[in-house]
């Protein structure tokens, strides 16, 4: 499948994105310089989007959780931080039934593109929900990962192998792998930075470098890890390394969904629970990849998708985004098919997979 020049420029902005978001600004035309790069990110995101049924692909609008709901977050509190870590690294996939490498993968986090996988372009909120777009290849699509980080958490202990039968049993595998985070323990004062003045780095969405809006949790996020490295710098506060792992769930699929090319389609959003999956007691092994347990279960929350709640979301124009704001006017709903029902009529959105024990 080719891949887009638009598609290779956005990539290219997204690779600066984290330079961006980290670093100090000292130099007086900073400011001036982010807002071009955002800039030039809108208009290669909106030719991207705008273009995409004419190039062979289709755009899919898919809800997930609307992290900037509720009052701010205290990112001081080490529980409230690594909570909202974990939310916002959390990278639903569905992959390709036939292509390997093409994948649909939606979820708040700074997503590494490639030519399969796109990732979100484009994010609107409303409510509890936010509306990602994401240009997609065609074909049959079905939910059979997710990724996640979870700071702050040591690998488990492992246990000699188990049958292949018992492991085939299970509806899945968690394969951890073992990370080093950079945490900050202030010593003084907390400088301020980005809150009673302006660091340069811009507002929300602009900070992490994403088209849209519902980013600004994840923007003080980056401010706290932004002053943290000044705070330490300048003497006020101590790195500190923590140990956490990333996360890899591969199981059977749970949905699943065709597209078409030339398509704009809205579907059903899902979500992991901070406290799924359910892991089945020493099962980990340890191997070349790290510890590799099985799931006794695993539960998703589905965000149903509404045509007539996403057209009261802020509109793609409303983001100076002309082109995708045509290309979403004919959007047409489209439940996923389901592989496993829901939990319990009294919890028709939870939806639970199990394995064959």
């Amino acid at each position: 499948m080719p891949l887009f020049p638009t598609l290779a420029r956005v990539s290219l902005l997204a690779l600066l994105a984290p330079a961006l978001a980290l670093a100090q600004p000292v130099e007086p035309d900073f400011a001036a310089r982010t807002a071009a790069l955002v800039e030039r990110h809108r208009v290669n995101v909106d030719d991207l989007l705008g273009n995409a049924r004419q190039e062979g692909m289709a755009l899919l609008v898919i809800p997930t959780l609307n992290l900037d709901v509720g009052p701010q977050r205290d990112f001081e509190d080490d529980a409230t931080r690594d909570r909202f870590v974990r939310q916002r690294s959390t990278f639903v996939h569905w992959n390709h039934q036939s292509e390997k490498d093409t994948v649909i993968s939606a979820g708040a986090g700074d997503h590494k593109m490639n030519s399969g996988d796109p990732g979100p372009q484009f994010q609107t909120v409303r409510g509890k929900l936010l509306y990602q777009v994401i240009p997609v290849w065609p074909g049959e699509y079905r939910l059979n990962r997710i990724t996640y980080h979870q700071p702050r958490t040591e690998l488990p202990v492992t246990v000699p192998p188990q049958s292949a039968m018992e492991r085939l049993k299970k509806i899945g595998i968690a394969t951890l792998h073992r990370t080093v985070d950079r945490e900050f323990k202030m010593t003084a004062a907390q400088p301020q930075s980005g809150q009673d003045t302006d660091d340069g780095l811009g507002k929300g969405c602009e900070v992490v470098l994403r088209a849209g809006g519902g980013c600004d949790e994840a923007a003080r996020e980056v401010r706290w890890r932004l002053n943290g490295e000044i705070a330490s710098s300048a003497g006020s506060a101590d790195a500190v390394s923590t140990s956490g792992f990333n996360a890899e769930l591969v199981f059977s699929p749970i949905a699943a969904i065709k597209l078409e090319a030339g398509e704009a389609v809205l579907t059903d959003g899902f979500v992991l629970p901070v406290e799924q999956p359910v892991m089945t007691p020493n099962s980990c092994e340890d191997t070349s990849l790290g510890p590799v347990c099985t799931m006794d279960s695993l539960t998703l929350m589905r965000l149903p998708g509404s045509l007539a709640d996403f057209r009261q979301a802020p509109s793609a124009s409303s983001f100076k985004l002309p082109q995708l704001d045509a290309a979403l006017r004919d959007l047409v709903y489209r439940a996923p098919t389901l592989y496993y029902q829901p939990e319990s009529k009294a919890a028709p959105d939870l939806i639970r997979a199990v394995g064959t024990d």
